[in-house]
């Protein structure tokens, strides 16, 4: 990631020796959407409506953002 408050040159989590596998501090693509909403200024709880009226949440419920990586 880059700009929008990131802290540059971190790294968050762990793999394994080849890089194959998480090992520790796992994030999901919802974690990630959540995290670029954030750093836009979006409301990643927020849901936007159909033209029908149905609701479309922004992020995957139980996306979380990834505090560590802002400044």
């Amino acid at each position: 990631l880059l700009g929008g408050g990131v802290k540059r040159g971190q790294v968050i989590g762990r793999t394994d020796d080849v890089g194959a596998t998480v090992a520790d501090r796992p994030v999901s693509c919802a974690d990630f959407m959540a995290t670029v909403c954030t750093a836009l200024g979006i409301d990643p709880n927020k849901e936007q409506h159909l033209p029908d009226g149905r609701p479309l949440p922004i992020v995957e419920k139980g996306g979380k953002c990834v505090d560590e990586v802002f400044a």
